[in-house]
């Protein structure tokens, strides 16, 4: 024979009226939940509002003049490469269309760039199912200028990568 050493808690207790009993709340108990969710809430909304610092806030891209692209191949240290459009070799009409957008976007030196000449950039491409692709894109000396191009270009962004260019 079985034989219980405690009583059943009062969830469990054999009478139905005990079982549909709410649990007993105290005051120290609300009062402490209630405390750290207004601690909770205090804490997300001071970590979203930021400082007052201006320096940390980074660029407004919306106040900002177009950045500059660079030519990767005389760039000196990492690039950093906004690519539009990346394309299966042989699929020349959207590399086309994608160099078109970019020239009418005011960088009339747009032109396909060999995803293969930034360190990584392949191997990142290929992750994403691309074994041979074909890649416009433009490069840019800093991230800023990466960032603020990707914020206002209103076409297509495909990837954003840094690394030195290795083809010249």
């Amino acid at each position: 024979m079985l034989t219980l050493r405690r009583p059943l808690p009062s969830t469990l207790a054999t009478r139905p009226e005990a079982a549909r009993r709410p649990p007993v709340r105290t005051a120290a108990r609300t009062t402490a939940r209630a405390a750290g969710l207004a601690l909770a809430l205090a804490l997300a909304v001071t970590g979203c509002t930021g400082g007052d610092d201006e320096a940390e806030a980074g660029v407004d891209p919306s106040t900002q003049d177009w950045p500059a692209a660079v030519d990767p191949a005389t760039a000196e240290g990492d690039v950093w490469v906004v690519w539009t459009a990346v394309a299966e070799d042989g699929d020349q009409a959207a590399v086309d269309a994608a160099v078109a957008e970019l020239r009418t976007a005011g960088y009339a030196d747009a032109a396909p760039l060999d995803p293969a000449c930034q360190e990584g950039t392949a191997e990142l491409l290929g992750a994403m199912g691309f074994d041979e692709p074909t890649a416009v894109g433009l490069a840019f000396a800093s991230a800023e200028d990466a960032g603020v191009f990707d914020t206002r270009f209103a076409g297509t962004t495909v990837s954003l990568t840094s690394g030195p260019w290795t083809c010249a």
